[in-house]
């Protein structure tokens, strides 16, 4: 049923579109992109599940806790590949560094782990609910309100508060905002932070919505999520939201509808036919005018 299957592209797009907000963030007060992002949203997953089957913890408790640890492992990702660089003299070091990172995170999961993939069920059975023809899991429903949640909240926060003008500000000219008084070193390290429990959010909801986690569904995820923030427009936050979303349904209904191997060749001809018609994305801003956070 077509009904069923944009629910689950509902689902899927949610943690495209944590994951792309993540990447916006972080692009659009370094102008530069994190390409560690992707194992940071698999170490969530991972932190999920040894929470869930070593602690024991609830899964509540397994969430917050992914969240906050792959936090505190983005702000490790931003002492380590960024602030030690002269980002105005070596505008490619950071980037090159962060894919050490992610090779780094990859192997740490896979020495712990090994390289098979590993069950992850959050204990709840029988919860189901059904609307009309639609079947909704409960785990599938959790996880698509707690990242709709996420992104609203952010949302208030980017547009609503000092913080959020501090952000947007050092998106449009980094020393202007720093000689107004934004104290760009905080924003920077706050963002990344936030950045990091977004994707941890997004890493454990897909773990417990496939019912299992791998050490390479952080590149495989990552990538999809930088397609989604170059289709939304780079530094947009609406467009990740909106593109991330709206490419989960389109990737499903190709996988329902066509068969498994059309669910990345439409996510990469969309990305595609987007840069061929609009190179800065469906809500960015044209290459000659200010970015936005």
């Amino acid at each position: 049923m077509l009904e069923q299957q944009v629910v689950n592209g509902l689902m899927l797009g949610s943690s495209y579109a944590l994951v792309a907000v993540g990447y916006t963030l972080v692009f659009g007060v370094l102008k530069l992109l994190n390409l560690a992002h992707g194992e940071v949203f698999m170490s969530g997953g991972y932190i999920g599940f040894f929470l869930l089957a070593t602690a024991e913890l609830p899964v509540w408790g397994a969430i917050v806790g992914a969240m906050v640890g792959a936090g505190l492992i983005s702000l490790l990702l931003e002492r380590v590949s960024f602030r030690p660089i002269d980002l105005t003299r070596y505008e490619i070091a950071p980037v090159l560094s962060t894919i050490g990172f992610a090779l780094v995170l990859q192997q740490l999961v896979v020495r712990i782990w090994g390289s098979t993939p590993e069950p992850v069920s959050a204990g709840i059975a029988g919860l189901d609910i059904r609307v009309g023809s639609v079947l909704i899991s409960f785990v599938s429903l959790l996880g698509l309100v707690i990242a709709l949640v996420l992104m609203v909240v952010l949302g208030l926060v980017i547009r609503r508060t000092g913080f959020g003008r501090g952000m947007r500000a050092i998106a449009d000219d980094a020393e202007v905002a720093e000689l107004l008084g934004v104290n760009t070193r905080r924003i920077v390290l706050v963002t990344f932070g936030i950045s990091g429990v977004l994707a941890g959010a997004a890493g454990i909801l897909a773990a417990l919505r496939t019912g299992s986690v791998a050490p390479n569904v952080g590149m495989d995820v990552g990538f999809k999520a930088l397609a989604v923030m170059v289709i939304g427009g780079l530094g947009s936050f609406e467009g990740a939201v909106l593109a991330g979303l709206v490419l989960g349904i389109v990737e499903v209904l190709a996988v329902a509808y066509g068969s498994a191997a059309y669910g990345d060749a439409v996510v990469w001809g969309t990305l595609l036919l987007v840069l061929l018609a609009r190179p800065s994305g469906l809500f960015g801003e044209p290459a000659h005018a200010s970015g936005r956070a």
